[in-house]
């Protein structure tokens, strides 16, 4: 299959790039810069079915014209750079004009998505709560597509989708927080973020590519990870402490405050094991921070 690939140097995308090449499909990776398009060349030792383009997510003429050639579209660029409800909404827009220029195709288009927003038993088949973050709109809205004549799906990441390159914003933002309160924050001794190895992510996204149904969600879910725990071991690793932020001091914290109290205990990911075959087996969580050298966790926080 001849695959349109967003964000293919990425925490995620370059995941995804080599588990399309190595299953034998042919891709072309979109990518910001020549230093990009070198570095991800490298890394897939030039292999002769990956093709990069430079451009980003503003030249909708580039997106659109790929979208189409291509026989399926997995977007896992987005804009991190801007706060993240302006990325979102830009994520959206971006979904938008890919979905309609493939209306009527049949062709595959797969986005990433987020665990966040699913409540109730917390399933693949439970809708996202709208309103609850920007993204679970966008959600659903690819996953409608489907009666649009697209073959779409949404991947909802675990919270802290990682690798042992660069830190999860997520957790750098919550080192940088300590800037401001004293201590790396958690706010309750017992409620959990979801995790997963980037690795496992890049091989669901080419299985569902492969396999899905139209409309599918599915969940890049490994394990779950105490967020207490997180902050222990992120403050003894750079020398600070680790505390317990009072719930009223979490808006100081922007979008990371908003996301430090939430518990993901519910949530699940055993349909997409079975239904798919996906067996997670990357390294987990702690056990890359553990082993994280000094420079780790110096990465980006997101912007607030």
């Amino acid at each position: 299959m001849k695959v349109f690939l967003t964000g293919a140097n990425g925490r995620v995308g370059s995941h995804v790039l080599r588990h399309l090449l190595a299953r034998g499909h042919s891709v072309t990776g979109l990518v910001r810069t020549p230093e990009g398009a070198s570095y991800i060349t490298s890394l897939v030792k030039n292999d002769p079915n990956f093709t990069t383009i430079v451009g980003d997510l503003s030249n909708h003429d580039l997106l659109v014209s790929n979208a189409k050639l291509h026989d399926g579209t997995i977007h896992c660029a987005m804009e991190h750079r801007s706060n993240p409800a302006q990325a979102a909404a830009h994520e959206r827009e971006i979904v938008q004009l890919i979905g309609n220029a493939l209306e009527g195709t049949g062709k595959s288009f797969i986005i990433s998505g987020v665990v966040a927003p699913i409540g109730g038993n917390g399933d693949e088949q439970t809708e996202p709560t709208l309103g609850r973050i920007p993204r679970a709109t966008t959600d659903v809205e690819v996953r409608e597509l489907k009666n649009k004549g697209v073959r779409s799906a949404t991947v909802r990441l675990a919270s802290v989708t990682h690798n042992k390159e660069s830190i999860h914003p997520f957790l750098g933002s919550m080192i940088a927080a300590a800037n401001k309160l004293g201590y790396i924050p958690y706010a309750s001794e017992d409620n959990y973020w979801t995790a997963g190895h980037a690795d496992d992510a890049g091989l669901l996204f080419v299985l569902v590519l492969e396999k899905g149904q139209p409309g599918v969600a599915v969940h890049e879910i490994q394990e779950k990870v105490k967020v207490k725990d997180i902050a222990e071991l992120l403050a003894r690793k750079t020398g600070k402490t680790a505390g317990k932020i009072p719930t009223e001091r979490l808006s100081e914290l922007g979008f990371i405050g908003n996301f430090l109290g939430s518990d993901q205990t519910h949530l699940s990911s055993e349909w997409t094991k079975k239904t798919f075959g996906w067996e997670p087996k990357g390294q987990t969580l702690l056990d890359e921070l553990e082993k994280a050298p000094k420079e780790y966790f110096e990465g980006a926080a997101f912007p607030s």
